[in-house]
């Protein structure tokens, strides 16, 4: 056997033991990473942290909508024509209404532990938060006041307080507190997530009492 040929053959049993080595390390991962997929995860957080956290959030927004109205409001005198004792203002306007979750409410007796590890917290009912008319978009269109009588100068003031309360009811008619329930829910059931919680529950207490 000349020297090229045992060359060879050295070269072939290095090249085999460092494949054999490679495969040996591949199986150990492989092996290990299996072990590491079946074996379960344990988090442990204390309930009373827990909801030192969420009150923490405090007031959560979690809704807001842009709602348009027009009212209108009049004086007027029995016996008195409306051409000269009314005095009518029509008000156009543009208000935000912003909903949440007040946290700070939760107690500590809103919030427990499931046998099987579920978290679960009795919510809050969502409440409207701000309303805010839209001073840039609010304006008169019209103003119609009577020829015996003076326009009164607060009437416009009381109109926009009236307009945002309006603004507030028809922001609430159109379902802002459901959204911000629901949105409130999947934004706490997020941060309880990074607690270590995978599952959480939420109630309400109308729930509660219409099923009791």
């Amino acid at each position: 056997m000349n020297r090229r040929t045992i060359a060879i053959i050295v070269v072939g049993i290095a090249i085999l033991a460092i494949l054999t080595t490679v495969a040996i390390v591949i199986m150990q991962r492989i092996h290990h990473a299996a072990q590491q997929i079946g074996k379960a995860t344990e988090t442990t957080a204390d309930i009373g942290d827990v909801v030192t956290q969420v009150r923490e959030m405090s007031r959560l927004e979690t809704a807001a909508m842009h709602v348009v109205n027009i009212s209108t409001i009049t004086q007027s005198y029995n016996y008195v024509p409306r051409s000269l004792g009314n005095d009518e203002i029509t008000l156009y306007s543009e208000g935000d209404v912003i909903a949440g979750i007040d946290l700070s409410r939760v107690q500590q007796s809103d919030v427990w532990r499931e046998p099987d590890g579920t978290l679960v917290m009795y919510m809050p009912e969502p409440q409207i938060f701000i309303t805010r008319l839209d001073s840039a978009k609010t304006r008169v269109l019209n103003r119609n006041t009577g020829l015996l009588r003076r326009a009164d100068p607060n009437l416009e003031s009381r109109l926009r307080v009236y307009s945002e309360s309006a603004i507030r009811k028809e922001a609430a008619g159109k379902g802002i507190l459901n959204v911000a329930r629901q949105n409130g829910q999947q934004k706490l059931a997020t941060f309880l997530h990074t607690l270590g919680f995978q599952r959480v529950k939420f109630l309400t207490r109308d729930a509660a009492r219409a099923a009791s």
